[in-house]
């Protein structure tokens, strides 16, 4: 017997409340994207018509892209693959589907791709949102266990039986949840400067992978490829951030120098820091020196972007430097802080570095983006 009963996954008449959660997020992205629709004149129907390719792919490619990496799980029970309602759908997988369905729409409709994911992205992250609470209800996408009583308490931790006792984890969940948030904020606000068509998706990407990328490594139920360690949503998140970092510098191909190839090289130094810590945290303890030494090259990235550009310049911009030496004296921190740590459980320590250096490639994104990228290179929405 557990200690205490489990929640209840059936809202009513057989229906899970993960159902409900998940039509409650495609009606209010609909309303929300129904909006911006009609103030970029898309024909009628054009979100209708999505949700109906949507829907049916999203379903089908999440579940495809859990089964792939869980095949062996299935491999001797084929006809589990159909039973969804045990669980096992990837909003990666998701993503792919709705990706493919906004192909399909742009196309019948005649309109602009990249527009039309700039519609959706908003509703998007605010339906994964919602999501969440669902792996709350099923008690699922939750992090490390939390043996240390001052921290057993939510919303740091939740609550998950093993066995038959519960034990307190990180909601991972729920760190999830008020990052989608935020991204959903900042995305209403990046859509109204936006320069180009498809800025706002690939600012979800950014926005929402950096994060994925450092609460992926805390979770306790993750997809794994290769190794227990390698978390496959973690390298694909990381790996996406990256990618719109370079979109971002091809796109200004007017303009490619040392201050623009800068944010790339220190973009890249953000992947080698965030994977080397993750190495380090599953099984390689030795690699410690090396993570401290990205913490470092990062800094000295972020000076010298500053030096290139107010050279470039001829002055000294502080609205483009203030967030750099920030994120700077953050990372600083950190590599003070880790100084005594050679021999420690650096698990956590591992995440502040990733988040330290997801933060950079955000930046990195913003100055190729923004500051960056020359006024010619604007274009009508």
């Amino acid at each position: 017997m557990l200690s205490r009963p489990l929640l209840d996954r059936v809202a009513f008449l057989g229906i899970s409340w993960y159902a409900i959660l998940i039509v409650a997020a495609i009606l209010i992205g609909y309303l929300i994207s129904s909006r911006e629709a009609r103030r970029l004149s898309f024909p009628q129907d054009t979100l209708v018509d999505f949700l109906l390719y949507a829907i049916p792919l999203g379903i089908i490619c999440a579940r495809l892209y859990y089964v792939f990496f869980r095949f062996n799980t299935y491999a001797e029970d084929p006809i589990a693959i159909f039973n969804i309602r045990e669980g096992g759908l990837a909003i990666y997988g998701g993503v792919i589907g709705g990706l493919i369905a906004a192909r399909i729409v742009s196309r019948r409709h005649k309109i602009s791709e990249l527009q039309l994911l700039d519609v959706l992205a908003p509703s998007l992250v605010l339906g994964q949102a919602i999501g969440r609470w669902g792996n709350y209800i099923n008690m699922e996408a939750y992090g490390l266990r939390i043996g240390e009583e001052a921290l057993q308490f939510f919303p740091f931790a939740v609550e998950i039986p093993v066995g038959e006792v519960w034990y307190w984890h990180m909601a991972t969940f729920f760190y999830e949840f008020c990052w989608d948030i935020l991204v959903f904020a900042l995305l209403l606000i990046v859509r109204r400067c936006c320069r180009r068509k498809g800025d706002v998706f690939c600012w979800y990407l950014l926005l929402y992978c950096s994060g994925r990328t450092v609460i992926e490594g805390l979770r306790n139920d993750s997809l794994t490829f290769i190794s227990e360690f390698v978390r496959i949503s973690q390298v694909l998140s990381a790996i996406a951030a990256f990618a719109v970092v370079i979109y971002f510098f091809l796109r200004i191909r007017d303009r490619i120098s040392a201050v623009t190839i800068a944010p790339v090289v220190s973009a890249v130094l953000c992947l080698v820091t965030t994977f080397l810590g993750e190495f380090e945290r599953g099984a390689y303890s030795t690699l410690f020196i090396f993570s401290q030494l990205s913490l470092a090259a990062l800094i000295i990235s972020q000076i010298v972007i500053i030096v290139l550009w107010t050279l470039d310049s001829g002055k000294f911009d502080a609205l483009t430097a203030i967030p750099l030496i920030a994120d700077a004296l953050f990372i600083a921190a950190l590599l003070i802080a880790g100084v005594p740590r050679a021999n420690e459980d650096n698990t956590y320590y591992v995440s502040l570095r990733q988040c330290a250096a997801m933060i950079q490639m955000i930046l990195c994104g913003w100055l190729l983006c923004y500051p960056f990228c020359p006024k010619s290179a604007e274009t009508t929405r």
